[in-house]
């Protein structure tokens, strides 16, 4: 949002800078037994003066494979709205965490996904699951899917 004032000045506010600055940085990548590979971004950024909001993305592309689906409409249907591959994304994240506190909690949501997730994730029928749990959602609420313009499926 851009405002200009009275005087022609641009009076854009100074938090609408700071959320459109969101950076990705990769912090990590892990190489799973399934053949998936985790990349783990840090979306971290400042909320005032001596606080931030610690924020992981752990995403990964998953290659679409029609030995996934029983019927090969199914295949065919979720091809036509994310093409050859899609994506697995989860996020982990705290608010308000004092600066100088921000690498602990950063470590801490890192331990927590890599304890909780990753025997889940590494599990060679997850990518299969996660292709039927989608085709599942796209069926069940098809207004939020529109067709990737020039697929053919």
């Amino acid at each position: 949002m851009q405002v200009k004032s009275k005087n022609g000045k641009d009076s854009t506010p100074v938090w609408n800078n700071v959320r459109n600055t969101k950076q990705m940085k990769l912090i990590e990548e892990i190489y799973l037994a399934n053949g998936l590979q985790l990349n783990i971004f840090d979306l971290s950024r400042p909320i005032a003066a001596n606080t931030v909001k610690v924020e992981i993305s752990v995403q990964s592309k998953i290659d679409l494979k029609e030995s996934y689906f029983s019927d090969s409409r199914d295949y065919h249907q979720i091809k036509r709205i994310f093409g050859d591959n899609f994506s697995y994304e989860y996020k982990l994240e705290r608010s308000f965490v004092a600066k100088e506190n921000q690498e602990t909690i950063r470590e801490e949501l890192l331990s927590t996904f890599k304890n909780n997730s990753l025997h889940y994730l590494s599990s060679a029928n997850f990518p299969q699951k996660l292709a039927l749990a989608t085709l599942k959602d796209i069926k069940n609420n098809p207004y939020k899917y529109k067709s990737k313009p020039g697929t053919e499926a």
